[in-house]
């Protein structure tokens, strides 16, 4: 992605679109609003907001012709909000009709309306409202125009009140009973006719032009129903009179005639409302002839969808935490992406890190809106820059490099003369929770597989995929092809599903399959305990999102097996990350807290996973979890799930033993360990420090490192009250802090703790 391409990507997002009644309405009532505040049982602020938007609202609720009632989508599930009724409701028990006014300094401009019914009262209405100074004319001897006729819907009291309302509160000077038989005879900067059908036109229809509503006169205005235009709806005079007078202020400021006063097109909203689980509900019906009661009102407000789009929010906590529209993430990506120095901040550098780069929103998105791939783009660029924040990846860069180290690294054909045919390639975090789930496939492989099968174990470069560290990542991907290229070039087998969504990316060259077509092609190891029955959820892999073929063969092992599938309201193609992904841990613990604890609640069922980070990420909670491997090769299923996953420090410990398990298995030799001075240090650990370790992403090498530094160099005070020694080690960009004490022939560790301050040493 080019990052000039970001400011059109928040064009995509329909979030703020007009709902479908609003748009629909030529005078844009806020039906979601107005609903809202009824559902509360506020009436008077109900009032309020479509009181300001119609201006006329005892008129317009009786008078409206419903245009919104054909864009409802309750039509599509029972029935159409009645708004008009509500808008009746609003009127009949609101606790006052008083509009609040405001000063507004007068403007040293006149504004003449002729004509006196709702189009001109309109415009006037709203420039007197601006401070203008309106003079309006009306040839009858009251305002109101057809709507006094016989047979209209309006009671002459309503007319009264409403138009008492607006001659009481506003500062229009009326002149009734004037008529107007020359614009010349008027002193005005601007105008507006408003004379009605069959009214007059001072001889400027010629000239007219219908969008704009300008006349051939320089700073006059003519309504279309004056002009002879027919109207769609009742309130198009209504909506004329208000954007007349935003014309009126753009003339008087600039000179020029000009906008879209007499457009009456509905421009289609972009909005996209969920409606799928919308349970069927009927209207509600008044019990008397004059409309709703209050509870009545109430009770069909709640009909209201209030259509809105917040698939993405839904979906996923980062939305919902940072509680930011779309579009208003994006602009902060911009300014954190374009910094000015001494001026703006990096705003959204912890919002970027926070993503867990699963691609949900894409999927859930009805324009395909996709963080994953801006949150990715920005990590590069900041990191290109040297302004992402080291720290917020360093555990997971190291992590990789431990993975890829002579300690842990291998990769190995067990044909000396022969290349094989495939190579299974597990990832690093596979013998990290248990080498047994990498020896036990590698042997299964064996067995099942015909032409041999090689090994590779270590990282595939994803945390420096996500770190945005782009040439660490090259160097990995470089790697692996050049020991696979050694290896014979053989068909890869993979059990990760991030693994497989790296080398799909990265990788394309070489041809791969996942470890589960395979699995449910040649079946499971013999005598392996059924399922007999036992209702599980499958939970995917976020990686997995776009692999159907994976996720399939997985379903079908488990039917095969005696299990029933329950499945999650977000699986498949819309799964959402465990929290493991995107390295999110040293950036936003919270978030990661809330996002594994809504996954835990996400079924009452015991989950089945085929990503080891996912096990692992739920059963650090107690939720019973197992990975496809354990129902492989073990027989005790309840035991494993209610496995704790390893320690930080004890995943290192088994990619080491993996290694040699796999040396000695293979290859029939002896590993020999790497020894540092460091390493030689005892130090025990307690399993509540351990615990407290891993949350803050610590593993025992950095006890060691920092112990090993303070003795050997003296660096260290001792707290008299209990003993204990203190010192701390800069390690690149986390400084290291420990409390400690000689025990037997080591040290005995109390508390270990990191932050990314520098601190300046002086030697005296």
């Amino acid at each position: 992605m080019e990052l000039k391409d970001f400011k059109n990507w928040g064009s995509l997002c329909t979030r703020d679109e007009p709902v479908f009644c609003t748009n629909q309405c030529p005078l844009g009532v806020d039906v979601k609003g107005m609903a809202a505040k009824l559902n509360a049982g506020d009436f008077t602020g109900a009032y309020k907001n479509y009181s300001s938007q119609v201006l006329f609202p005892g008129i317009v609720s009786k008078i409206c012709d419903e245009p919104c009632k054909s864009a409802c989508l309750r039509k599509n599930i029972d029935e159409s909000i009645p708004v008009r009724m509500l808008e009746k409701a609003c009127c009949d028990f609101t606790a006052t009709k008083d509009i609040p006014s405001f000063y507004m300094p007068l403007k040293n401009k006149r504004i003449a309306v002729v004509g006196g019914g709702l189009g001109g009262l309109s415009c006037a209405v709203k420039l007197v409202r601006k401070g203008y100074d309106v003079h309006l004319y009306e040839e009858k001897d009251r305002l109101g125009g057809s709507l006094w006729e016989p047979g209209s819907h309006i009671s002459p009291e309503v007319l009264e009140e409403e138009f008492g309302r607006i001659t009481r509160n506003d500062d229009i000077k009326m002149h009734l009973n004037t008529k107007v038989g020359s614009l010349d005879a008027l002193a005005f900067d601007a105008l507006y006719i408003a004379t009605g059908r069959r009214g007059e036109t001072f001889g400027l229809v010629g000239g007219f032009d219908p969008i704009s509503l300008a006349t051939a006169q320089n700073g006059v205005f003519m309504s279309g129903k004056t002009a002879g235009r027919e109207e769609s709806s009742v309130l198009i005079p209504i909506r004329e009179g208000i954007r007349v007078s935003q014309s009126i202020e753009s003339f008087l400021k600039t000179g020029r005639m000009g906008g879209e006063a007499g457009n009456h097109e509905v421009v289609p909203s972009r909005l996209s409302a969920d409606i799928a689980g919308v349970k069927n509900k009927a209207g509600v019906k008044p019990a008397g002839p004059a409309g709703y009661t209050p509870e009545e009102a109430v009770e069909e407000a709640k009909r209201c969808l209030r259509c809105e789009c917040k698939a993405c929010a839904e979906a996923c906590e980062l939305i919902a935490y940072y509680k930011k529209k779309p579009k208003k993430i994006i602009e902060d990506v911009n300014a954190t992406l374009n910094k000015v120095e001494a001026i703006t901040k990096r705003v959204a550098s912890r919002q970027i890190n926070s993503c867990n780069l699963c691609g949900l929103c894409k999927e859930v998105c009805p324009t395909s809106l996709d963080f994953e791939e801006i949150f990715l783009a920005s990590r590069r660029e900041l990191h290109r820059g040297g302004s992402l924040p080291l720290a917020f990846h360093d555990f997971w860069m190291r992590d990789m490099d431990f993975s890829n180290s002579e300690d842990a690294f291998l990769a190995l054909n067990p044909s000396i003369k022969d290349k094989s045919r495939y190579l299974f390639f597990p990832g690093c975090q596979l013998g990290g929770s248990d080498p047994r789930y990498v020896t036990d496939t590698y042997d299964y492989l064996l067995k099942r597989l015909e032409g041999g099968v090689s090994i590779m174990v270590g990282c595939c470069g994803a945390p420096a995929e996500w770190a945005g560290r782009e040439e660490e990542h090259s160097a990995v991907i470089v790697q692996i092809k050049k020991n696979w290229e050694d290896l014979g070039s053989p068909g890869v087998i993979l059990a990760c599903p991030t693994c497989k969504k790296m080398f799909a990316q990265y990788l394309p060259d070489i041809t791969v399959a996942s470890l589960w077509t395979i699995v449910a092609e040649k079946g499971m190891p013999e005598n392996k305990k059924s399922g007999e029955g036992q209702t599980v959820t499958v939970f995917d892999s976020c990686a997995s999102r776009h692999e159907p073929d994976v996720r399939r063969s997985v379903r079908a092992i488990l039917k095969n097996s005696g299990y029933q599938l329950e499945e999650l309201a977000y699986s498949g193609e819309r799964a959402q990350c465990c929290g493991y992904g995107g390295q999110i841990h040293a950036v936003n613990l919270p978030l990661l807290d809330e996002i594994v604890s809504n996954r835990v609640k996400g079924t009452p069922y015991d989950y089945i996973t085929y990503c080891t980070n996912c096990r692992d990420t739920f059963a650090n909670t107690q939720k019973p979890a197992v990975h496809m491997l354990d129902l492989m090769f073990y027989d005790n299923i309840k035991a494993r799930a209610a496995r704790k996953p390893p320690t930080l420090t004890q995943r290192r410990e088994n990619r080491i033993q993996l290694k040699k398990q796999l040396l000695k298995q293979i290859g029939g030799r002896e590993m020999q360990p790497s020894v540092s001075d460091y390493s030689r240090i005892k130090v025990f650990i307690s399993p509540e420090v351990f615990k407290k370790m891993d949350r803050n992403l610590i593993v025992a090498e950095d006890a060691q490192r920092t112990i090993h530094y303070c003795e050997s160099t003296g660096n260290k005070i001792q707290d008299t009250s209990t003993g204990n020694l203190i010192g701390h080690l800069q390690n690149e960009v986390i400084t290291y802090w420990v409390v400690y004490r000689p025990e037997g022939d080591g040290f005995r560790l109390e508390s270990i703790y990191s932050h990314r301050l520098n601190i300046e040493e002086h030697v005296t």
